[in-house]
């Protein structure tokens, strides 16, 4: 994808969300924020077996759909969650919902772009990286990603990874499939084979890949945002 497009689709991804977070609550029932994932919930618990004093990021964590369980779960343990966004409204709203869920003391929420992230060396025992990973600009970029996701994580650590692949955006009153506006559209073949390779000696965990249709509010007409959702789970073993 050539500047201008990776712009383009950049400035509509944020005006959508941006729209969503300002309208929509989290946790509430109407919208994909209304529950967190099952398998970042569930990877979480795997983690809480052996200690409950966590650092965690969830990278791309929005208004906080699952940033906001996961700090209520720890809550009272010492545990550290960052939540970063790219947008603006995304960070103000994070904070707004752990003061209402009554986390303020374990959530750092915090602007910042997934692609320039700074994982820092053996910091985190758990990242979530859910719905982030296709708004980078290049298959290099997603790479150096997740290296440094890697770096950044101590042993035993775990990192929940779910992205969009196969996107299409079609228009639901006339069928009408449009330009899809995403800034990586990856295959799901490539985009394993990418995961794969990238952390090749961890422990998988969990690698399964379905069908998902979200109805969006984002161009002037309706549309539904259509792709192959690929969940990846892996731990550090060594």
């Amino acid at each position: 994808m050539d500047q201008a497009k990776f712009e383009e689709a950049r400035k509509a991804e944020e005006t959508y969300h941006s729209k969503l977070y300002n309208e929509k609550e989290i946790l509430e029932p109407g919208t994909w924020m209304s529950e967190p994932i099952p398998l970042v919930m569930e990877l979480l618990d795997r983690l809480m077996r052996h200690t409950k004093k966590l650092n965690i990021m969830d990278l791309g964590s929005g208004a906080g759909r699952n940033t906001i369980p996961v700090a209520l779960k720890l809550k009272g343990s010492g545990s550290r969650v960052a939540g970063i966004d790219l947008l603006d409204e995304a960070v103000d709203k994070l904070r707004e919902n752990a003061t209402q869920y009554d986390v303020e003391e374990l959530v750092d929420a915090r602007k910042g772009d997934a692609e320039h992230t700074d994982f820092g060396n053996e910091e985190y025992d758990y990242i979530i990286a859910c719905g982030c990973l296709e708004h980078v600009s290049s298959e290099e970029a997603l790479i150096q990603v997740l290296e440094r996701m890697k770096q950044g994580t101590r042993l035993g650590g775990i990192h929940c990874i779910g992205m969009n692949t196969n996107v299409q955006e079609v228009e639901m009153n006339s069928g009408k499939e449009l330009e899809t506006l995403i800034e990586l559209n990856l295959s799901s073949t490539r985009a394993v084979q990418i995961l794969e390779q990238v952390y090749d000696g961890w422990n998988v965990l969990e690698q399964t890949s379905v069908l998902q249709s979200i109805e969006e509010d984002k161009y002037e007409e309706p549309t539904e945002f259509r792709a192959q959702s690929i969940s990846f789970a892996v731990q550090r073993i060594k």
